[in-house]
Formats: structure tokens, C-alpha cells, sequence
């Protein structure tokens, strides 16, 4: 779950890491009075969960409120990446003497987070890491300890090695402070990732985070409901994703003529990838995870009004759920509604014969094999 900028500043700000002044704006209007408020140089940047904005040309530097609402007009309702503009965050301009960049990731190679550091801010890690890995550190993290005091200022010093010698202790100690705070709320918000990227230092002896962000692990969306928000999707679609995981199901939309419904993600993955090499297209990704008679009767009513489905592929591979009670399930969909579709079930498993004798009592024959199932349905659609 990736979070806007703003929402990534507000938790930096709670936690003690100082962000710039800056307020929400939906409108032109709204964004004149922000920055007649600020009353300063202003800096405009719309909220899009795909970064790289100011390569498109999508940040914005204002010196008054009318050059402002100028160039909100032109921002609003623009698309990038996809993703529509609606909401821009007005920022004060902040001056900086330096940039520096900090990030935590998920080492899954090695199941633990690790911490990030560079002198260099303001630009691409992916990029300096291929051309200059000398400005970067990297530094694994137990879990079960946590970023140390003398770890974090380890990094502090090598992240702000360019720091002027003028008052460098407090600047260091300022910036273990940020780094142990930074990391705590990698923890508690069961990050995958977090970025501060620029921190900028200021004049004064103080650092400002310039942007952020923060991609929560999907499977701990229930710790953080407060967080779990329509994001650059349709309020429809959003709320049918939400109905979908209440269930335990995974759902994506493809665009290809062949439904897809099985159980366990590994398997549904081996099925798209066998539709794929047999010149097949795939129409969704749908696993149901544990499947019970009305799951499986709910699941087909997800592709009854489907427009793109020619065919709908079940794989039903019972170990503690049942053939029979699955099948039952199927039966009650065929009987309570037209089915718009030819349905293929690949049925092996817990009480498969009683299954199979379900099926073929309302005219489908069950398929043993995984990759003849595949062969029949692509057959269906040609």
C-alpha cells in the first residue's frame, strides 16, 4: 500500500522529523489561499503515487498566489502515469544548503530491513547506486534489536560526512535523532519501504524532509485502518477491492477472455502462465485462498456481468476443502442463474468422485488434468 507524500510527511511530523509548512489544496482557489497564507515562495506538488514528477514537469515554484493558481490550472486534471491530478500539496519554498538521502528496505534475500544512506540527496538512488556505490552505505538491521544508538551515528556521520565542521556534533546528533526516529516508524508502520528523499539541511543547524515516501505491507493494512483510503482508483473499484480482501481473496483484472478461478496463489499463477504459453489470455487473477460452497458461488458472481469473459476456468484442487461441497456451490450458481459463459472445471482432490457426480448431473464434466483444462478452454474461446 503506497501512501501519498502528505500522508508519509504527517507521520515524519508526528514523530518528531521536522517536514516543511504545507496544506492539502482540490482547487485552484484553494491553492491562492494557501500560499497568501504562506506568504512566501511557494513550491506545488501534485500527489501521484508514481514518483519522478519533476522529470515530467510536474512540480510547480510560485512567488505569489495569482502565479500559483496559473500553474494549478494547468496541473489539475493532467494525468501521470496514469493517474489523475486532483489533489496538490502547497508547499513553502525551503532553502537549503545541502541534500541528503536515507531509505529503508526489505532485504528479502535475506528476510531483514536494511538502512540506506547517501551524501548525495535529491536524486535517484537506483541510478547513484549503479554509478557511484562509494556514496552509498547500506547497513542490515536485526529485528529483533532494532537500529542501535551507535549505528544510527555511524550512519549519520557517514551521510553527513560533507557537513561543515561548524557545529558538526550538533548537526550529527540531530541527525541520529532523525535516523532512529525514521526507523522506528519503518517498524511500527510495517513498511516495505520508507524514503526521505531530499533531507535538506538548513542554515540553521536543522533538517527539513523535502518528500517522502512509504509503501505499507498489504497484509498489515488491518493495523493501520486509518491509512486504508481510496488511491488512484475509482471509489467503486476501491470499494470492490476492500469487499475482495474482506473475503481473503485476491483479485486483479486483466485483459485478456478467459476467467480464472482457483484456490492458491502459487497454482492460479502456474495456470496464467500456462494460458500464456498456449496463446491464450488470461482475464483475471482470482485466488480464493479456502473455498467453502457459498465462496465459490459468491466467486462466480464476481464474473456473471463480465463483458470480457468467453470462458470461465475453474481449478478446484481439494485437500481440506471438498469437491463435492465446491461443486454444490457451482450447482447453485447454475441454477440460480443463466450462465453467460461455457464453464471448464479441472476437479482433483478430497471426495472427488461425489464432486464429479455433482457436475456432470448439471452437464459438466470435470477435467483431471491441469494443462488439458488450460487446452479445452483456450480451444472454447477460439
Amino acid at each position: 500500500m503506497k501512501l501519498y507524500e502528505y500522508e508519509a510527511k504527517n507521520i515524519f511530523k508526528d514523530a518528531g522529523i521536522p517536514v516543511p509548512l504545507s496544506t492539502l489544496a482540490t482547487s485552484p482557489e484553494q491553492v491562492h489561499d494557501i500560499v497568501k497564507e504562506l506568504n512566501g515562495p511557494a513550491v506545488l506538488k501534485p500527489q501521484t503515487l508514481t514518483k519522478q514528477r519533476g522529470k515530467a514537469g510536474l512540480i510547480g515554484f510560485a512567488d505569489s498566489p495569482k502565479e500559483a493558481v496559473r500553474l494549478s490550472l494547468a496541473l489539475f486534471g493532467k494525468r501521470h502515469e496514469g493517474e489523475r491530478i486532483d489533489t496538490i500539496l502547497v508547499e513553502e519554498n525551503v532553502k537549503v544548503a545541502g541534500e541528503l538521502f536515507v531509505g529503508i528496505a526489505v532485504d528479502y534475500a535475506k528476510d531483514q530491513p536494511v538502512i540506506l544512506g547517501s551524501p548525495n540527496g535529491g536524486v535517484e538512488i537506483e541510478t547513484l547506486a549503479l554509478e557511484k556505490l562509494d556514496l552509498i552505505r547500506k547497513m542490515p538491521i536485526r529485528v529483533s534489536r532494532g537500529l542501535g544508538e551507535e549505528e544510527a551515528l555511524a550512519l549519520a556521520k557517514f551521510v553527513g560526512k560533507h557537513i561543515s565542521e561548524t557545529h558538526k556534533e550538533e548537526w550529527l546528533a540531530k541527525l541520529q535523532r532523525i535516523l532512529l526516529s525514521f526507523y522506528e516508524i519503518f517498524r511500527s508502520y510495517d513498511c516495505e519501504l520508507a524514503e526521505i528523499n531530499p533531507l535538506g539541511l538548513r542554515n540553521d543547524f536543522s533538517f527539513v524532509a523535502l518528500d517522502g515516501a512509504m509503501v505499507i505491507d498489504d497484509e498489515a493494512q488491518f493495523r493501520h485502518p486509518e491509512l486504508v483510503r481510496c488511491r488512484a482508483q475509482t471509489e467503486e473499484s476501491f470499494k470492490q477491492e476492500q469487499a475482495y480482501k474482506d473475503k481473503g481473496w485476491t483479485y486483479i483484472q486483466m485483459e485478456g477472455d478467459i476467467g480464472v478461478l482457483s484456490s492458491g496463489a502459487g497454482i492460479t499463477m502456474a495456470i496464467l502462465d500456462l494460458i500464456n504459453l498456449r496463446g491464450g489470455r488470461a482475464a483475471n487473477f482470482l485466488d480464493t485462498a479456502q473455498m467453502n460452497r457459498q465462496g465459490i458461488f459468491d466467486a462466480f458472481q464476481i464474473f456473471h456481468n463480465s463483458k470480457s469473459i468467453k470462458v470461465l476456468l475453474v481449478n478446484i484442487f481439494a485437500g481440506l476443502n471438498r469437491c463435492d461441497e465446491l461443486a454444490e456451490g457451482i450447482k447453485d450458481y447454475v441454477s440460480a442463474y443463466q450462465a453467460p459463459f461455457p464453464i471448464v472445471v479441472r476437479m482433483v482432490g478430497n471426495r472427488e468422485k461425489e464432486g464429479r457426480a455433482i457436475l456432470e448431473g448439471i452437464g459438466i464434466t470435470p477435467i483431471s488434468g491441469l494443462e488439458e483444462s488450460v487446452d479445452r478452454a483456450i480451444a472454447m474461446v477460439r
